[in-house]
């Protein structure tokens, strides 16, 4: 079985580096390409050394102007990539424009298609995710699912029960992986940390101020490791003085293993984030969702995360006042996604 993963942003580091790990255990020839979705290889390297992932086989290096002309672009270079190299199937993770545009360019090179992290669906069709994992879906072969609830939208949508295995989520793996060879114990501390980059919420001036008001208003010390368009946005919003004056730290982006270290240590999230609002429930973290979005329903069904629009003063009550209102359940599985993935792609392809 010869394939090929393409990748391009920090979520999909975290879920591809024990797949990649299981097919080398197994002699399995994983080709891995980089689209640069986020990151180039150079800064993205933090990554690759954290999760001992290899250099990436082919790195595209296409500069991420906007959704479309990214997707379009990348999909030209896997085109060519494909018609020459042929793997046996083309794995993407997620709701990213590159797995998009990986989608696109395997299926039209008759190459079957492999969505790692489907069926997790929204009521907003214009958010850029959305469009995204929703292509991805419909195109793949085979769809693995994180949760229950990923597996009855497929079905809802009459996709066939050959095309859908619910496997767990590949961030829970690496969480737990993490934690354990790190010995990274879990507390509740005395800051916040946030994460902001979803588009409906740095590029909209007016919406970004709104959520920075009410977290100002909180008074609570807000550690705030920024993306950088995000802190673009602020910068260009007039948004730096307050926050520089402030009990907000905004700091540059941090490796997997800092940030996780610094969410163990978190007294609750807040994050527009579909990733980070499940670390923040698996480490036991009440979540606010700045953002009307409620991916992984599960969490806010147990009592672990809201979700808000831009009211600054709901987000200061939320971030002094939130607790959990339910038990802790498991959602996401036992910590063998990656295994499960392999296991069922070997019987398809092996």
């Amino acid at each position: 079985m010869r394939f090929c993963s393409v990748i391009g942003t920090r979520p999909n580091f975290v879920k591809e580096f024990l797949v990649n790990r299981e097919c080398k255990n197994r002699g399995i020839e994983e080709i891995l390409v980089h689209t640069g979705q986020h990151y180039d290889y150079e800064m993205s390297q933090v990554f690759f050394d954290v999760f001992q992932l290899p250099r990436p086989d082919y790195h595209l290096e296409v500069e991420n102007v906007n959704n479309a002309q990214f997707s379009a672009e990348v999909m030209l270079r896997l085109n060519e990539l494909f018609r020459r190299d042929r793997p046996d199937f083309v794995l993407g993770y997620g709701d990213v424009n590159s797995t998009l545009a990986a989608s696109l360019a395997a299926v039209k090179n008759t190459i079957p298609f492999v969505h790692v992290e489907g069926g997790i669906r929204g009521d907003h069709l214009f958010n850029p995710e959305e469009i995204n994992r929703r292509v991805a879906d419909i195109l793949a072969s085979v769809v693995y699912c994180c949760t229950k609830t990923d597996v009855a939208n497929l079905k809802k949508e009459n996709f066939g029960l050959d095309r859908i295995l619910l496997t767990g989520d590949l961030m829970s793996d690496a969480l737990v992986y993490t934690l354990a060879q790190n010995s990274i114990k879990p507390h509740r501390g005395d800051y916040l940390v946030m994460t902001l980059h979803r588009q409906e919420n740095v590029q909209d001036p007016e919406r970004l101020g709104r959520i920075i008001d009410g977290l100002i208003k909180s008074g609570k010390r807000i550690v705030f490791p920024a993306h950088p368009r995000t802190r673009k946005q602020i910068e260009s919003s007039g948004l730096l003085k307050r926050i520089a004056a402030s009990r907000i730290e905004m700091i540059d982006p941090m490796g997997y293993l800092d940030f996780i270290k610094l969410l163990a240590g978190a007294d609750k999230v807040v994050t527009d984030s579909g990733g980070v609002r499940r670390e923040a429930y698996l480490l036991k973290k009440p979540c606010i969702v700045p953002i009307e979005l409620s991916w992984f329903p599960e969490i806010s069904q147990a009592g672990w995360k809201v979700l808000t629009g831009p009211d600054p003063d709901r987000i200061a009550r939320l971030v002094d006042n939130f607790e959990p209102t339910g038990n802790h359940i498991d959602i996401f599985g036992d910590g063998k996604a990656y295994i499960n993935i392999i296991d069922d792609l070997e019987k398809r392809f092996g």
